[in-house]
């Protein structure tokens, strides 16, 4: 098997780290080793940041018209090779080909989204107290900003931050997980050789976890932006603190979905699979716990079980029209096994799945069967932690109100879904449901147009949308006397 190999992108260049040490990437589908990617050090940090600082004042002093121009031909470019970058992500990440590619293409489009609202960032002239003053207000980028990004959507959670950042005329530093190096890395490269100047995208990585603290501790670091767990972000938070850092963090989910009695069961099931078993359960915004209508949950349980055996999975590079590949790590799908066999144990009912599957085919990968549980209680795991797995438990509640406290019962609030025909219920709950999105009757919980902002656990501002990019952007008022 071929053997990809990922240096340091640093001012339009790929280079080796100072110390020119590397770490070795595993197929999730077969264990082998599919890639290398430098290992950083702190000097490869200050190095990354100081290529980011030189091209902050030319990248963030040019007009938004022309930061657009050159963003949609840089991304136009990136499109062109995302079967080859899509690939990539496939090895190091286990996703099907299709998938992966649709990612890629994806991410082009939400940066392209905030290339045209860039132009669109509007000050104000404010009425003054007085008829010699005059006053207005603008806003300036932040500065050099840090996109810390994770393994489940590796390229386009880098969108998310790179999109409004380079909108803004902001320069970035990019840490992906060491998990998918080689995806984001030759996105970013992508994106440099399809125009956007040397320097404004800077790509670092490493096995370390303290390159992470490197990165967000760095003095010349303005602003850090994070994808990952509710642990790490509260310790990034808390880095950032004394040196008062701009911080975006989207962090876990524990994502309830209601299906009320008068619900479209075909609908609630086919959205209800696939936000519990897409990217094998691999999302923030997954379905990690159904609340079913006590006259319709053993209706429901029986189409999702048709869906769920109905799914395919293997190898998505040599099949990519795979509906599921492995899980991407050892250590995420030994998690799945602890929930799911906790959860057996407190006296949960195996519905589908609940093991990885029989075949050579699949016995040196990460895969795991797409799994239903029903009987589940409070006392299992997987009703009070995240499961980021394919694994969809179902309980039956008689009384919607007392499903609303359930579904609320949680340190989170990042998507809960609702699953009903009647007006009067769907205001009623979408109102109650404690989360920064409620999807009603589908599944398409992030859309550039509209803000993502994970509550209590799952986020520290917010994602996506206009508001976005003003994240990445202080505020300056200037008063004048005539």
């Amino acid at each position: 098997m071929q053997v990809h190999t990922a240096e340091l992108f640093i001012g339009g260049e790929m280079v080796p780290g100072v110390k020119g040490a590397t770490y070795d990437i595993p197929s999730p589908a077969s264990g082998e080793m599919i890639g290398r990617a430098a290992a950083a050090t702190d000097e490869d940090v200050d190095r990354a940041v100081a290529s980011a600082k030189e091209a902050f004042p030319d990248w963030s002093q040019r007009t938004a018209w022309d930061r657009e121009k050159i963003i949609r031909q840089a991304t136009a470019f990136a499109t062109n090779q995302s079967d080859d970058i899509g690939k990539l992500m496939a090895l190091e990440q286990g996703k099907p080909l299709r998938q992966s590619i649709g990612e890629v293409t994806s991410s082009c489009e939400f940066i392209d989204y905030y290339a045209a609202e860039g132009v669109r960032i509007e000050g104000t002239v404010n009425p003054p107290e007085k008829i010699h003053f005059h006053s207005w207000t603008t806003y300036r980028p932040v500065g050099v900003c840090a996109a810390i990004t994770p393994w489940n959507y590796p390229v386009a959670l880098l969108a998310w931050k790179l999109g409004p950042a380079l909108a803004a005329g902001c320069t970035v530093v990019v840490k992906p997980t060491p998990v998918t190096p080689l995806s984001p890395t030759a996105f970013c490269q992508a994106l440099t050789e399809g125009g956007i100047p040397p320097g404004v995208i800077n790509v670092i990585t490493g096995p370390d976890d303290a390159l992470g603290e490197s990165v967000v501790t760095h003095p010349d670091v303005a602003k850090v932006a994070m994808t990952g767990s509710t642990v790490v972000g509260k310790r990034i938070l808390e880095s950032c603190a004394p040196q008062l850092k701009r911080v975006t963090l989207e962090l876990g989910g524990h994502c309830p979905a209601i299906v009320c009695a008068d619900a479209d069961l075909d609908l609630a099931a086919k959205i209800i699979a696939y936000k519990g078993f897409r990217n094998a359960g691999q999302s923030c915004s997954t379905v990690n716990r159904v609340y079913a209508h006590r006259s319709i949950h053993d209706a429901l349980v029986e189409k999702l079980k048709g869906i769920a055996e109905g799914m395919t999975m293997g190898d998505g590079l040599s099949d990519p029209a795979v509906d599921n590949g492995p899980m991407c790590t050892p250590e995420a799908r030994a998690h799945v096994m602890e929930h799911v066999a906790d959860a057996l144990e407190h006296g949960a009912i195996l519905i589908s799945g609940g093991q990885a599957p029989h075949g050579d085919a699949f016995a040196r990968g990460n895969y795991y069967l797409t799994t239903i549980l029903t009987q589940v209680t409070r006392a299992m795991r997987l009703m009070r932690e995240e499961t980021f797995g394919p694994v969809v438990p179902l309980i039956a509640f008689d009384d919607l109100d007392e499903a609303i406290v359930e579904a609320n019962d949680t340190p989170w609030g990042l998507v809960s879904y609702l699953f009903s025909q009647d007006a009067q219920t769907i205001f009623k709950a979408s109102d109650a449901l404690e989360a920064g999105t409620v999807c009603v009757n589908h599944g398409s919980v992030n859309t550039p147009y509209a803000p993502y902002e994970g509550w209590g656990d799952s986020g520290y501002g917010l994602e996506l949308s206009r508001k976005a990019i003003f994240e990445y952007l202080k505020t300056k008022h200037i008063k004048l006397a005539l």
